[in-house]
């Protein structure tokens, strides 16, 4: 029997075990079953082989199939080294075991949804990460982060609803939920075009792409710093995930592909902009999961799977790993030149390490990863990628200029570590896979640290586009735009 499905199934048998504890009045022992349920996925990552498995040993048509397969296996890595890493960070962060409990559901929906080869049960997994990101993003109490986290909450609950109705007219048109299964049977036609777009526009949205990102920079700066840094390096990867299901199961129009190649450009540089003009640290790396976000599409509408899941990957390791080096610095004020690691070497290596892996610079993974997008375009689609890294370098240049400006608070070793782990992992892992330094990476930091020159002294840092409040009205508003994305989409799908 395999036991891939164990990767999904003991996070969940911990988090019953960690909140075993409170009612045997055992809190103080929370830590152990976390950390037992964080860590144990890693003993079937590492020993299991690949392939597919369908669980029970159950017909494939009426079983739920899982895999590790070329295209999750980096999603799964990512996730898991993320995970141990915002795992040991949280034990000198959160107090109450509901944190613990549901960091660990988080985990188990995300590691479900990945390895899932059926749709519905995809739906399912990326369902229990999602409503355990809600709770964990207002899980300070704070007026606006309880606000962020109502705006994440229904525009989800929009997306999966409408993710929920493709998915009943793709098994109304194939007569099955399977993968495998609905690309065997699949014929060509006008409902399936409308399935593929809806579906396609409610992952859109949970993976917070431009135009329907509208939830995602109040969500990811709002929330605690180990869970901006799950949701950033992680949960909308499951989304994006889904992506590759649809993408690679169904025929796509050409029509779609396109449309998604422009958006990803588009959430590319609008990711890149908006992060300029942010005074708030975690707001400017919230808005470049944005424009890291159109990286994974532009693989994704390539159909470069491969590429867009080892870019998923590295995103996971360098963004989780900014989140928790800058949130950790500014634990007492976000604003840039408040805070910064003048005083806190490890921490400004850890820092410095990882914005080189963002803005592609060899040998960190982002290069790497940047190369097999690359690899995948043709013509003016290779310029985006090498025109959004020097956009990336200027807006990392801006946070390291303000950073060398202030000191670091005291902070527990455990923070640290973390920091320096993904940071380090980033490093090790394009190491690996075979990034070699080029003479084009001095080109691109040139590049990069000549334009924040430039845009310093044109006074661009100086405007600001700071944001007081969330307001409830602009679920409204985030509604109407997904409508009116989602009426232009069904009319393309019937050209």
């Amino acid at each position: 029997m395999g036991l891939i499905v164990l990767l999904a199934a003991l996070p969940l048998l911990f988090a019953f075990l960690t909140a075993l504890t409170v009612p045997l009045r055992l809190e103080k022992l929370a830590k152990y079953p976390f950390l037992a349920g964080a860590v144990a996925p890693w003993a079937v990552f590492l020993f299991e082989k690949a392939g597919n498995e369908v669980v029970g040993g159950w017909p494939r048509i009426g079983g739920i199939e899982v895999s590790l397969d070329v295209y999750n296996t980096p999603l799964v890595l990512g996730e898991l080294i993320l995970f141990t890493a915002v795992a040991v960070y949280s034990l000198d962060y959160f107090r109450e075991v509901k944190a613990f409990v549901l960091l660990l559901l988080l985990h188990a929906g995300l590691l479900g949804a990945f390895i899932s080869r059926d749709l519905f049960n995809f739906y399912i997994f990326m369902e229990i990460a999602s409503v355990s990101s809600f709770a964990l993003v207002g899980s300070s109490g704070k007026r606006k982060a309880v606000r962020a986290a109502y705006k994440y909450l229904m525009l989800s609950l929009l997306a999966s609803y409408f993710f929920v109705f493709s998915i009943g007219v793709i098994y109304l048109k194939t007569g099955y939920l399977n993968l495998e299964l609905i690309s065997e049977s699949v014929m060509p036609s006008k409902e399936i075009n409308v399935a593929i777009a809806i579906a396609f526009a409610s992952l859109l949205l949970k993976a917070g792409i431009f135009p329907l990102h509208v939830w995602l920079p109040d969500a990811h700066s709002l929330a605690p710093t180990p869970v901006s840094a799950l949701l950033s390096g992680a949960v909308v990867k499951a989304p994006a995930y889904g992506m590759i299901l649809i993408f690679s199961a169904l025929p796509v129009s050409e029509g779609l592909s396109e449309t998604a190649m422009v958006l990803a450009v588009a959430s590319i540089f609008f990711g890149v902009a908006m992060a300029l003009l942010q005074k708030d640290a975690k707001r400017l790396l919230a808005y470049h999961t944005v424009s890291q976000m159109g990286y994974v599409l532009l693989g994704i509408a390539s159909m470069n799977f491969v590429g867009a899941a080892y870019y998923a990957m590295a995103h996971s390791l360098f963004k989780g790993g900014l989140f928790l080096s800058v949130g950790s610095l500014g634990k007492k004020s976000r604003k840039l030149g408040e805070f910064g690691y003048k005083n806190a070497p490890l921490m400004a290596l850890s820092v410095l390490m990882l914005s080189l892996a963002i803005g592609g610079v060899s040998p960190f993974i982002g290069s790497y990863a940047k190369g097999l997008i690359s690899s995948g375009l043709a013509g003016a689609w290779k310029w985006a990628v090498l025109a959004g890294s020097v956009g990336t370098l200027v807006s990392f240049t801006k946070l390291n200029y303000y950073l060398t400006k202030g000191e670091a608070p005291a902070l527990p070793l455990s923070w640290k570590f973390a920091s320096f782990a993904l940071a380090l992992a980033a490093f090790v892992g394009g190491l690996v896979l075979g990034a070699v330094p080029k003479v084009t990476d001095v080109y691109l930091l040139l590049a990069g640290i000549l334009l924040f020159l430039l845009f310093k002294m044109a006074g661009v840092f100086e405007l600001t586009l700071e944001k007081e409040d969330v307001k409830p009205g602009e679920v409204n508003t985030g509604a109407m735009l997904f409508a009116l994305f989602l009426l232009l989409l069904l009319y393309l799908a019937e050209l």
